[in-house]
């Protein structure tokens, strides 16, 4: 534990003065990494990142004031733990789904470096949204009911996409007047990896909200099919860097498969029912059915429109000729 440990203190003490030049403006790529440059030579060009990615596993983490000792016995007077939380939050930016919010993040308040890339990606603690009060019953995702439709099905009965903007975490999803907004998210090689510890994290972390979790089956509901898969990609929610589309279409069915959850753990349960009762509506339906028919291409609404034209000048002309001929002119 004495030696990751301070390898581990090394690489963040790195990170950290590599964010410290790129908030002075003098760039990061000015940064010379000896370690990177070594496995270059030899051929080992990736090497790192898969050692960054190790750094994040559930079964490797040790201790955060193991770190913070070792911290402590460097003599470093002028700087301030925080540094610790800064080089964390820069070693592993390129792994995280999306950017992170401005929130900060106590070190003290930090068990291990999976337990900070948790906080660095979930919800700030300002939105911290109240969990659901419903009864605590332990069931298991592969057994629960569709909790919505698939994002083909949504569409058709008139729900629209869209991505969000300026969202807080990945996990922030919205619903409002018809249109469900949700952060991009982008799957690459190393998602699947940090998504099953992050999920591992929950399940095992005593009070932790197991937002993560929901997310996932949230995404599997509305992932069932190619065209689902297509429709989301079309919006800009998902954006898939892995070997195929039939990869990224199982991806959240995969990682979500027989995790235990627990009902009022579910921070998507409002939003839920909205959606749900949206598309019960049949004029919601009729509405789509409608633009998707006759307005989903320039030349069939200009079609529509000259029918309708002809209908108005055929009434008109009917009624022109019914009139004249019960009250013909003087």
């Amino acid at each position: 534990m004495l030696l990751d440990g301070c390898f581990i203190l090394h690489r963040l003490l790195k990170y950290a003065r590599r964010a410290k030049m790129e908030q002075a403006g003098r760039g990061g790529h000015q940064f010379v990494d000896d370690d990177e440059d070594w496995t270059q030579v030899y051929g080992r060009c990736f090497v790192w990142q898969l050692v960054t990615r190790d750094l994040l596993l559930l079964q490797n983490q040790i201790p955060f004031c193991v770190i913070r000792e070792l911290f402590q016995h460097l003599g470093n007077e002028d700087e301030s733990e925080e540094l610790l939380v800064t080089g964390s939050l820069r070693l592993f930016r390129s792994l995280r789904p999306q950017m992170l919010h401005q929130s900060p993040i106590a070190c003290r308040g930090v068990h291990h470096l999976l337990h900070l890339f948790y906080l660095s990606v979930g919800f700030p603690p300002s939105h911290r949204r109240q969990h659901s009060r419903r009864r605590r019953t332990e069931v298991v995702l592969s057994e629960l009911p569709q909790w919505i439709p698939c994002a083909k099905e949504l569409e058709e009965a008139g729900v629209q996409f869209r991505k969000r903007e300026n969202a807080t975490s990945f996990l922030d999803v919205s619903f409002t007047q018809g249109v469900l907004e949700i952060p991009q998210l982008e799957l690459n090689d190393s998602s699947e990896s940090l998504f099953r510890n992050l999920i591992a994290f929950e399940q095992t972390y005593p009070d932790t909200p197991r937002d993560v979790s929901t997310y996932a089956v949230f995404m599997d509901c509305l992932i069932t099919s190619a065209e689902d898969m297509r429709i989301l990609d079309l919006h800009g929610i998902l954006v898939s860097h892995l070997s195929s589309r039939r990869v990224a279409w199982h991806f959240f069915s995969d990682i979500g498969g027989q995790v235990h959850w627990s009902a009022d753990d579910n921070y998507l349960v409002g939003l839920m029912d909205e959606v749900n009762r949206y598309r019960e509506r049949r004029r919601h339906k009729w509405r789509a059915a409608l633009a998707r028919n006759y307005f989903s291409n320039p030349w069939v609404t200009m079609s529509v429109f000259a029918a309708l034209l002809l209908l108005s000048m055929a009434v008109l002309q009917t009624f022109f000729a019914v009139y004249a001929y019960f009250k013909p002119p003087k």
